[in-house]
């Protein structure tokens, strides 16, 4: 779960309320189906549970599936994984009486390395007013890259409600509302979600073989969409996985053939890397200490809900 600290300017309620939540996609709802009594003694109590105990009562007690037809939201935050896209949506809340004017919601990421801010998608309105019981909602997405510790920051800017009190002549006077604002942090892990670790051997003729071993560190399934070698100019690579697995002009494979990886498997991929005559080869081929640069591995995934990620690695090279 993520840890909120809050921070303002005074020790007094602020008349803005501000939720955060995390936008996921649904999955299919686990049922666990209690056994039939065989017994021709039993009683329809037996049957009555067998029945409640499935996702939807109406549906056959007959059918012993884990999943049943209906979706079911995450019950918790859950775990952030490198590669994927960390949505929520900022509902910022009018909780009294009377207008709040001027409502306005800014946000920023802070990760291991840097400080950004945010654009925020959803209402278009950049301030609102807001009448009692109204919100304004803004959608932010953010790609993590980064392994470690991020804090979302979010601010809130509004003007209360003018105020009427009474003078010094015995008057009452409107008093203009104070413009007041109060900042969030929500704090959360980055991990990762898929582990690569690279192997490049040479072959006669120049050629060379690059063998990659993935591994899925999360908690649920993922289903592989692509595995592609992108070479540098002067090579050409041929992959050795499934038909579709990179994802690139006619290689288009079956959906039904997609690679699934639970949590803690293990699947080994290869590409053929072979040299390609070019007109004129730079000098660049050849980087530090002998090591020829042959090009980047990029991987595509989905979860088990549906979310896409992506990863791509450094620099591959060959040393000679």
């Amino acid at each position: 779960m993520p840890r909120e600290r809050a921070v303002s300017e005074v020790k007094e309620s602020h008349s803005i309320s501000l939720k955060v939540l995390r936008l996921s996609r649904p999955s299919l709802s686990e049922q666990h189906s209690l056994p039939k009594a065989t017994s021709p003694s039993h009683s329809p109590e037996l049957d009555e549970l067998a029945r409640q105990s499935h996702a939807y009562p109406s549906h056959s007690t007959d059918d012993p599936f884990i999943l049943s037809p209906l979706l079911t939201l995450p019950p918790a935050f859950g775990n952030a994984y490198i590669g994927e896209t960390f949505s929520c949506c900022l509902s910022a809340n009018n909780e009294t009486a009377a207008m709040i004017t001027g409502v306005r919601i800014s946000a920023e990421m802070q990760t291991p390395s840097l400080t950004l801010n945010l654009e925020l998608g959803g209402d278009e309105r950049q301030t609102a007013d807001l009448d009692p019981a109204m919100s304004l909602q803004k959608i932010v997405k953010y790609d993590l890259k980064e392994e470690g510790s991020h804090i979302l920051a979010v601010t809130v800017t509004y003007t209360e409600a003018p105020k009427r009190v009474d003078s010094d002549e015995g008057e009452r006077e409107e008093v203009a509302g104070r413009v007041r604002t109060f900042r969030k942090l929500y704090q959360f892990i980055a991990q990762q979600c898929l582990t690569v670790r690279t192997k490049i051997g040479a072959l006669s003729g120049g050629r060379a073989i690059l063998e990659a071993q993935l591994e899925n560190m999360g908690d649920g399934p993922i289903s592989l969409e692509m595995v592609n070698m992108g070479t540098k100019r002067g090579w050409v690579a041929t992959s050795l996985n499934w038909q579709g697995s990179t994802g690139r002009g006619g290689d288009q494979g079956d959906p039904k053939n997609t690679p699934m990886l639970g949590s803690r498997d293990v699947m080994q991929v290869a590409f053929l890397v072979c040299p390609e005559e070019i007109e004129e080869k730079g000098e660049e081929d050849a980087g530090p200490n002998d090591k020829k640069i042959l090009g980047q591995l990029s991987i595509e995934w989905r979860s088990a809900c549906g979310d896409r990620g992506y990863l791509s690695t450094g620099r591959l090279g060959l040393h000679v």
